[in-house]
């Protein structure tokens, strides 16, 4: 059997940046080519879902809480039903163990069932996680001062995002294939709200992962039975239909550029105050949107 090596799993996984999360695609050649009838079905690697500071540069920093991503994947792909229901990570620097956990799997709405990390690291460096005798993942955590991404107790960062009265250049302002209803004021205006703020960045109609799409289904559904909460949508891409067509890569938004996005989608939740009290990144489920909302609850 042909083994396909994580450098393969990792072109059709949202963990590059914006270009493998919306554009990407995997390699189907050489060592890639294992056939659906070779498959074992059986973890054989374990992949981050986040840059991981080697391929691209790190946004997981030191000194603050941070929240890793992984799914499963075997010989050909990333596993969905056969996902294992949880999985026993370590994390180490320098061959000490930092954190010894278990990982409980994620799918509640979503198709790609994924395992979440909640951690500080200590100080900036080079970290591994591993999970039982697969092949452990590196990342690079660096100092928070090298990473524009918000962070929980930061501001959140005003953006006239476009409206159904203003799109501001943006062509389509929401590719969802029925609009969605978060397009009613900016991200600038929720902020001047008195209500809590949640704020959405996603590409639905031009995502090649199953995760864009979905997790605003998520939040459409949750925002119905909370108008308490201020919800603004921003897509990722300024006119992604011509650029896509003539081959070439589109303009990003001012949202994706305010909020220094190497990759979507990310949801962040600020209170009332204007204060972000959560953050979700490249995939999440109906829990775990339940608990960034809960936040500001």
């Amino acid at each position: 059997m042909k083994r396909l090596h994580r450098r393969h799993l990792l072109a059709g996984v949202g963990a590059a940046g914006l270009l493998t999360a919306c554009g990407g695609s995997g390699d189907a050649t050489g060592e890639a080519a294992t056939s659906a009838a070779e498959r074992s079905g059986e973890p054989r690697f374990v992949v981050p879902t986040f840059p991981d500071g080697f391929r691209q540069p790190p946004t997981v920093v030191a000194g603050i809480e941070q929240r890793l991503t992984f799914v499963v994947a075997d010989e050909l792909d990333i596993l969905r039903r056969q996902a294992p229901p949880s999985l026993a990570m370590t994390v180490s620097r320098d061959d000490t163990a930092l954190v010894e956990t278990t990982l409980e799997l994620h799918a509640d709405g979503i198709v790609t069932p994924y395992y979440p990390l909640r951690t500080t690291f200590p100080e900036p460096g080079e970290y591994r996680a591993r999970v039982a005798d697969l092949d452990p993942v590196p990342f690079v955590v660096a100092d928070r001062a090298d990473v524009d991404l918000v962070q929980v107790g930061d501001p959140l960062r005003p953006v006239d995002t476009p409206t159904v009265d203003d799109a501001r250049g943006v062509d389509p302002i929401c590719t969802r294939a029925t609009p969605c209803p978060f397009h009613e004021i900016t991200l600038t205006e929720a902020i001047a709200d008195p209500r809590p703020v949640v704020f959405l960045v996603s590409t639905p109609g031009f995502c090649q992962t199953d995760i864009c799409g979905p997790v605003l289904e998520l939040l459409i559904d949750a925002a119905a039975e909370r108008d308490d909460l201020a919800v603004v949508h921003a897509e990722v891409y300024v006119d992604p239909n011509t650029d896509f067509a003539s081959g070439g890569f589109p303009e990003t938004t001012p949202a994706v550029q305010t909020y220094a996005l190497p990759f979507e989608p990310q949801l962040v939740v600020g209170d009332a105050a204007g204060v972000v009290t959560a953050r979700l990144d490249t995939m999440w489920d109906r829990a775990e949107l339940a608990q960034a909302l809960a936040s500001v609850a």
